[in-house]
């Protein structure tokens, strides 16, 4: 009797045990599934009541990116780089944002926001070179940041610094970070309780730090329309008066996405702006419902791949002015310089250019091949041709860009003949 009442104690507790277990994993498992918001808004699976969403790192480094073309400006022919040095590293506690809003915004400095900053992102791409500079981002960015407090915004070859140094960390930082870094590790990233209590999982992180990169409101799809979100004002969503960075303002691509979908006389609208962001909402409301690995790298795969075809419609825009700015200058002023007015449009359209052109080589998933990638930005070169330098060579230049850059370009990503004339 004793035998057998051990028993069915051994049992009970055995079938207590289990029922435990299986509890557990169907709290995990039945976390009641989400239907896709329409603003990047997302409860933690893990803290009730509480946001999983964080990406301050990613909108200090938006916003420095931002207002570091504006300190070049100030700065430029100073002979000193020591703030643009310090904005860099994001150093100083009091350093104010330059980026002004309306109404006001609620954060004053740069370290209120993060102590995240750039230079350890440039590091991260050292492996990259610039082709045709022969330096990797981090060296090169340095070397225009010297010349520019030396001598200018614009060099003695008519590169137009401040553009260059701003567009090249578009690509180099967040660019990069958004695709090759983040939605790479999307691939391998545990989707459960962190060890460390966060209120949310490492896949879901990674994916609201690429999402912090590109630069949106989090009510980017509703609350704005392309002609808004290119020239704003942002949205004071909560109506608290002030604009959070962090929540309620467009920077960066999230802008230049907007640019680019607000072109006349196409065939065909590519929405660029929803595609992303579509893909950005779904993809997170498949990560917090712990939908198969499949699917949500199907929604990675449209973020990178219309992110991209942001960054090559941008260089197509710049191309198409660069190439008017030519054809505005021949044979008006047949021997006009790098330094001359008369140029001073085609020095800052060239360095848009080629700025954005040096973003497309940091995507690991990039649909260009890395051959037409080399004959764009080779046949780019790296200083803008003008009159001066003759008419053949200015002409010929002319020429490839209006052929090699755009019909390489165009035949990468399938861009209408209409988009590839009014872009």
């Amino acid at each position: 009797m004793i035998k057998t009442n051990k028993l069915l104690y051994l049992l009970s507790f055995m079938v207590a045990m289990f029922m435990g277990c299986e509890d557990t994993k169907d709290d995990e498992a039945n976390t009641p599934s989400l239907t896709t918001p329409s603003n990047y808004s997302f409860e933690s699976r893990f803290n009730t009541g509480e946001s999983s969403v964080k990406y301050t790192g990613q909108v200090v480094r938006n916003l420095l990116i931002n207002d570091i073309k504006t300190q070049m400006g100030t700065d430029a022919g100073s002979g000193n780089a020591a703030t643009l040095l310090s904005m860099m590293a994001n150093d100083d506690e009091s350093r104010t944002i330059l980026t002004t809003t309306t109404p006001a915004s609620m954060q004053t400095t740069y370290r209120s926001i993060s102590s995240s900053h750039l230079n350890d992102r440039l590091e991260a791409v050292e492996g990259i070179t610039l082709t045709g500079y022969g330096h990797h981002a981090g060296d090169q960015i340095a070397a225009w940041v010297t010349s520019c407090v030396a001598d200018g915004k614009t060099d003695a070859d008519g590169r137009r610094l401040d553009q260059l140094v701003q567009k090249t960390l578009w690509g180099a930082v967040s660019y990069w970070q958004g695709t090759s870094k983040y939605m790479k590790n999307i691939e391998t990233d545990a989707n459960v309780m962190p060890d460390d209590g966060d209120p949310y999982s490492d896949m879901e992180h990674h994916w609201d730090e690429s999402f912090g990169y590109f630069g949106a409101a989090r009510d980017y799809n509703t609350a704005y329309t392309d002609d808004t979100r290119k020239n704003g004002p942002p949205v004071d969503s909560n109506n608290d008066g002030a604009i959070d960075f962090t929540t309620e303002f467009n920077i960066g691509w999230a802008v230049t996405a907007a640019k680019r979908d607000l072109v006349s006389n196409v065939t065909v609208d590519y929405d660029l702006t929803k595609a992303v962001m579509d893909a950005y909402l779904e993809g997170r409301t498949l990560i917090h419902n712990q939908a198969p690995l499949a699917e949500i790298l199907a929604q990675r795969d449209l973020v990178v791949q219309n992110w991209e075809k942001v960054v090559a419609a941008v260089t197509i825009h710049y191309v198409n002015d660069v190439i008017a700015d030519m054809a505005a200058l021949f044979p008006a002023n047949p021997t006009a310089g790098p330094t001359d007015a008369a140029c001073a449009d085609l020095n800052n359209h060239w360095g848009e250019m080629r700025g954005y052109a040096n973003g497309l080589l940091y995507n690991s998933f990039k649909q260009i091949s890395d051959s037409d990638l080399n004959t764009v930005l080779t046949t780019m070169g790296t200083e803008p041709v003008h009159p001066s330098d003759g008419e053949t060579a200015f002409y010929t230049y002319h020429g490839l860009l209006a052929t090699t850059v755009k019909n390489t370009l165009q035949a990468a990503y399938g861009f209408s003949d209409s988009h590839m004339e009014n872009w």
